[in-house]
């Protein structure tokens, strides 16, 4: 059985992470953006630094294999997001991916675990709603994961009050 680790994302875990990306989730995005690794590599980066410098303006965190210390999923969150109608402070997951290679309950876990980390970050820096979506053709095991960590999932969109 595979175990892992989670850690903050630093500048050497950039490639990885745009491979992950770009081998399992590009397909997602096909006909509608063009994707660019240099861009996606550039992004990443700029979060990984300022969660470093400005902590609590984002997270990335990945999750480490025990063994091989390959990267088998990550997630990256931001926050500043607010709705048209309100003032109160969203956090945004901008990213959630996990090696599709892996078996489903290890990707329902791993998707699990990322829930419970946005969330206590966001409980740490005082962030009162967090909103997760997602684009994938495939999401009812995503958006249902969410519906069972307490989540309101409106379409695509999954919402949680923490405060």
């Amino acid at each position: 059985m595979i175990t892992w680790t989670w850690e903050p994302a630093t500048g050497i875990d950039v490639p990885a992470i745009k491979d992950i990306a770009e081998s399992m989730f590009q397909n997602e995005i096909d006909g509608i953006w063009v994707a660019d690794p240099i861009a996606y590599m550039r992004n990443i980066t700029g979060a990984v630094v300022n969660q470093y410098y400005t902590p609590g303006s984002e997270l990335i965190l990945v999750a480490r294999d025990d063994l091989s210390h390959a990267i088998l999923g990550y997630l990256w969150v931001k926050r500043g997001q607010k709705a048209p109608w309100s003032d109160e402070e969203t956090a945004m997951v901008q990213m959630v991916h996990v090696d599709l290679g892996l078996g489903a309950r290890q990707r329902v876990k791993l998707i699990t675990e990322m829930i419970s980390a946005w969330e206590t970050w966001c409980a740490n820096f005082g962030i009162g709603i967090v909103c997760s979506t997602t684009m994938r053709d495939d999401q009812a095991g995503f958006l249902k994961i969410h519906a069972r960590c307490g989540y309101v999932v409106r379409g695509s969109y999954a919402y949680k009050r923490l405060r």
